[in-house]
């Protein structure tokens, strides 16, 4: 075979595909028309399901910093906006859902003798803020952000961020000279 030969095999073989393709996509009606009919919203058991996989279980370690606060600010866009659609109480379950048992029954008791069902979402955060926080005072926190130390083993990323964090909690930001001048006296 010459090359035109095969150019033009090979047209025709293109051709035929583009019409295959074009009347199969004539068959899918595009997303929310078709029958008239609109598209389905995921059911809420089904959301549920799916947010929850989403969600790794929260278990309360002080010691290696596994505190509430940091937990929930990793899926407070799942709650807030992938969640939108779930009703408050049925944020309470996921949230509750999501907690180790430990957590869970201290959780249960506090609230007591009210359910948990009875609790909203913002409550129930705050709750679970109260319960499984840590309980330093803001001085503790600044003086343990002023001690603060880079330790052999680590880079200097690392280390940066944990500067980040402390100052953060410690919020410097907030001092005024007199508070700094106190917490130098002391340091």
């Amino acid at each position: 075979m010459d090359s035109a030969t095969v150019l033009s095999m090979f047209k025709q073989m293109m051709e035929e595909q583009r019409n295959v393709i074009t009347k199969i996509m004539e068959r899918i009606p595009e997303r929310g028309q078709g029958d008239g009919q609109p598209v389905e919203p995921i059911s809420p058991p089904n959301m549920m399901t799916a947010l929850s996989n989403r969600i790794e279980k929260f278990e309360f370690d002080p010691e290696a910093d596994m505190i509430f606060s940091k937990w929930f600010s990793r899926y407070k866009d799942v709650f807030s906006e992938d969640a939108k659609q779930l009703t408050e109480s049925a944020k309470v379950r996921l949230l509750c859902e999501k907690l180790d048992s430990v957590s869970f029954e201290k959780y249960q008791r506090h609230v007591l003798p009210r359910d948990m069902s009875q609790t909203g979402f913002g409550e129930t955060v705050g709750i679970l803020k109260e319960l499984f926080d840590c309980k330093t005072s803001l001085f503790t926190t600044r003086y343990q952000c002023l001690k603060l130390k880079k330790s052999d083993a680590e880079d200097f990323l690392t280390y940066t961020g944990r500067v980040n964090e402390i100052c953060e909690k410690a919020k410097i930001h907030d001092l005024d000279s007199d508070m700094i001048k106190c917490l130098l006296w002391i340091f």
